[in-house]
C-alpha cells in the first residue's frame, strides 16, 4: 500500500500526541498527571477489556475447530483491541479534555490500520509507567519485538480480508501467541501499576479501592 498524504497527517498527529504527553521536562509532575488520567478513564469503564477478551477467545475456538485463517484474524483483531481500545483510547481521551471532541477523535484515530502510527507513543507511555523499553518485549526466544510480530500479523490479517488468503495451524498458533503476549507482556504490567487487575471476562478490578 501507498503512503498517502492521509498517513502522514496521522503520522504527524500521532507524534504530536505523544509529544504533548510527555514533553521533555518536568517529568516527575507529567508521570503523575499520566496515572491520574489513565486511572480516571480505567475507572469509568471497567468493561473496557471485554470485547478483547471475547475476541480473544474466538480465536482460540476457532483454532481448536481447526479453521486457521479465522482464527488469526481474530487473534489480530485481539490484539487491536488490545492496544488501541485499552490503551490508546484512554489517553486520547486524557489529552483532548471535551468528551464530544474526545469520541470524534478516538473514533477517526481508532479506524487507522497499523501499529506503527502510534508506536511511538505507546513505547513512550510503557516507558514512563513501568520504566521498561517497549522494544524490549519479545515472545519467547523470539528475535523480534511483539509489536513488530503483531504489525506482520496485522499484513497478514489484511490479505486474507481482502485478497482471500489463507494460513495454516503454525501461523494461527502464532497469533494467538503474540495476542497473548501483547496482553501478558504489555497491557498487563500497565494495568498493573495503575493499579489494576483483570477479573474473568475481561472486567477490571481497581485494587486500590
Amino acid at each position: 500500500m501507498s503512503y498517502t498524504t492521509e498517513d502522514a497527517a496521522w503520522d504527524e498527529a500521532y507524534e504530536r500526541m505523544s509529544d504533548e504527553l510527555y514533553p521533555g521536562h518536568k517529568a516527575q509532575a507529567i508521570i503523575d498527571f499520566t496515572h491520574e488520567r489513565l486511572r480516571s478513564y480505567y475507572v469509568a469503564n471497567p468493561n473496557l477489556l471485554v470485547p478483547a477478551v471475547f475476541t480473544f477467545k474466538e480465536a482460540r475456538e476457532l483454532l481448536s475447530c481447526e479453521h486457521p485463517t479465522a482464527a488469526l484474524v481474530f487473534s489480530v483483531s485481539a490484539t487491536e483491541l488490545f492496544l488501541k481500545g485499552a490503551l490508546l483510547k484512554p489517553v486520547i481521551y486524557g489529552l483532548v479534555h471535551s468528551d464530544s471532541l474526545a469520541e470524534l477523535v478516538v473514533s477517526a484515530a481508532l479506524t487507522q490500520t497499523g501499529f506503527r502510527r502510534y508506536s511511538q507513543l505507546l513505547a513512550k507511555l510503557f516507558r514512563e509507567i513501568t520504566n521498561t523499553e517497549l522494544e524490549s518485549l519479545t515472545r519467547g526466544n523470539s528475535s523480534k519485538s511483539l509489536l513488530a510480530e503483531a504489525q506482520e500479523l496485522q499484513e497478514t490479517r489484511n490479505k486474507i480480508v481482502h485478497q482471500g488468503e489463507s494460513v495454516n495451524i503454525q501461523k494461527a498458533e502464532l497469533a494467538i501467541d503474540v495476542a497473548t503476549g501483547i496482553f501478558d507482556k504489555l497491557l498487563t504490567p500497565v494495568l498493573n501499576e495503575l493499579g489494576f487487575s483483570v477479573a474473568k471476562g475481561g472486567i477490571l478490578v481497581d485494587d486500590e479501592i
